[in-house]
């Protein structure tokens, strides 16, 4: 099973025995807190089925800063860092995860170079979207944040609902669904089936941006 997971793939049969020896596999069912914000990171964890939110809590309220679909590594930061979760981890589908625990995992990532670069190449790719996502959500307005969020992620537009929209860009439903009306009728974008949108006047959208 391990062996399936694109990081473990080429570890040799002693390398997969050790980390079977430290692993945990658990099922979560939809709505499950897999941890919460604030909670030790004692474990690595590894998405083999299903989604997965993060979500972080302050002062202004409860907003999404990841999510995750399986096959994948999540909250690793937190874990190598030795510091309690920033994140609240949410199954939005039936999961499956494994948890590695920390400190001999640690060791086998110094016995092993290869695995070693594929942690840090996974991190890296984080870093790289949570910066993007930062950008989108310290807009000045809710109309820059939902444009930003239509150039850098149009996928998500197409892939889930209009709450869940709303609360990556952190504004009410009833927000979103004005300014998608409102774009629409300027002629900025395009209805389609399926809730895809087409981008038809890209200069003047650009404007909310």
């Amino acid at each position: 099973m391990l062996e399936s997971i694109e990081i473990f793939s080429h570890l040799t049969a002693i390398q997969l025995q050790k980390l079977e020896s430290i692993s945990l596999w658990r099922n979560y069912t939809l709505g499950e807190i897999i941890f919460y914000q604030g909670d030790h990171s004692d474990y690595f964890h590894f998405l083999l089925e299903g989604d997965v939110s993060l979500n972080k809590s302050n002062d202004s309220g409860t907003f999404e800063v990841h999510r995750f679909r399986g096959p994948a590594m999540f909250a690793e930061s937190g874990t190598l860092q030795k510091i309690p979760f920033p994140a609240t981890a949410e199954a939005l589908s039936p999961c499956r995860i494994l948890k590695l625990h920390r400190d001999p995992f640690l060791q086998l990532l110094q016995e092993d170079p290869g695995l070693s670069i594929a942690i840090i190449t996974s991190m890296s790719k984080k870093i790289a979207s949570l910066q993007r996502l930062n950008d989108q959500l310290s807009a000045p307005d809710s109309y820059s944040k939902i444009v930003r969020l239509m150039m850098d992620r149009p996928d998500i537009f197409s892939t889930l609902k209009g709450i869940e929209i709303a609360k990556i860009a952190g504004i009410a439903p009833e927000t979103l669904s004005r300014i998608m009306t409102k774009l629409k009728k300027e002629n900025l974008i395009l209805f389609k089936p399926r809730h895809i949108f087409e981008i038809i006047d890209m200069k003047n959208l650009q404007k909310y941006r």
